[in-house]
């Protein structure tokens, strides 16, 4: 029987609702961004991504160096836009290791909510619903 391992959070997911200046229509922003912090350069992602139906798949394949070696510090991120995103999708992550987390999401209007995510989680999800939150509980 294979033991389970611990899991903490190595990625952040922000999903925001956005506007793609090549189509000129609304979108939504997917970024994922590594917990860790990098000193000397920013580094990519590299993940490879596939939208079939309603069912949003990235499998992360590692860390790219960047294009253009300027010393920077930050986490390592990648970005995708997505246009005409309504309803319930399922969004799944899968590291390395082959560790997968999955979510369900509902895309209404402006309003992006959480309806289900795992217990063990390798990464945590921030909408713009969170924002509204927190900037309401500060009032």
């Amino acid at each position: 029987m294979r033991k389970k391992r611990p899991t903490h959070l190595e990625y952040r997911l922000f999903i925001l609702p956005s506007f793609s200046q090549a189509t000129k229509k609304p979108a939504t922003l997917f970024r994922i961004e590594t917990v860790k912090e990098f000193a000397n350069f920013t580094y990519e992602i590299a993940a490879d991504e596939k939208i079939v139906g309603n069912s949003i798949v990235w499998k992360i394949r590692g860390l790219r160096s960047p294009e253009i070696s300027l010393p920077a510090t930050g986490p390592a991120a990648f970005s995708k836009m997505y246009e005409n995103l309504r309803g319930v999708y399922e969004f799944a992550v899968t590291k390395l290791d082959g560790v997968e987390n999955s979510f369900t999401i509902n895309f209404q209007d402006q309003r992006i909510s959480i309806i289900k995510s795992p217990k063990q989680k390798f990464i945590e999800i921030h909408t713009s619903t969170d924002e509204l939150t927190s900037a309401g509980e500060t009032s």
